[in-house]
């Protein structure tokens, strides 16, 4: 099976198009992706097994052995960088995990006070969930944005089309003020 265009992309920008043999790149170089471990000698055509290569040493490795150090040397590398993807994806997933709980656990406070029905006391606006995960990325406790929540549906002067960009207020203002509690931390601990 040939290597698709999709993978040749990814070994290309995860080796920096840059010969992992030689160290040249694009685009002094024209680079192709060369198996490892050759096919020849049972090489698959996983990410792994692939490397940047440019032609000149894509040609004159031709079938050799992974047994050759300076192959063996990219082979090593390439297992390190499929273990850090790996890594990568799986703390990805836990980060997506979490930012969905965080949501839920908003809209299940949302609920409390009557949404999404025909007697609403909010009105979400479009993109409400795109500011949910802006919380979330920018550290924002969940009880904090419970409590702006729980702040802003107490305001009786305060509309239900409103009142989510007010909850959104308060809770900028909290992040401000995580800010500033963890400059001053950064400064004491440089002391």
């Amino acid at each position: 099976m040939a290597v698709t265009k999709r993978t040749r992309y990814e070994v290309l920008k995860r080796d920096n198009h840059t010969c992992r043999y030689c160290g040249a790149s694009a685009p002094n170089a024209t680079l192709t992706v060369d198996h490892v471990t050759p096919v020849a000698l049972g090489g698959s055509d996983a990410p792994d097994n692939l490397v940047a290569a440019c032609r000149d040493c894509n040609a004159g490795k031709a079938s050799t052995a992974p047994s050759d150090p300076l192959v063996e040397d990219v082979k090593q590398d390439a297992v390190r960088w499929a273990a850090a993807m790996k890594l990568a994806a799986e703390r990805r997933a836990a980060v997506t995990s979490a930012m969905a709980e965080y949501g839920m656990a908003f809209e299940r406070d949302l609920r409390e006070y009557g949404w999404p029905k025909d007697n609403w006391q909010i009105v979400m606006p479009d993109g409400w969930a795109d500011s949910v995960e802006k919380f979330y990325s920018a550290g924002l406790p969940i009880q904090e944005l419970r409590r702006g929540l729980a702040i802003a549906m107490s305001r009786s002067k305060v509309g239900r089309y409103e009142k989510f960009r007010y909850m959104c207020g308060i809770c900028w203002s909290v992040l401000s003020e995580m800010q500033e509690d963890a400059q001053r931390i950064a400064s004491e601990d440089k002391a």
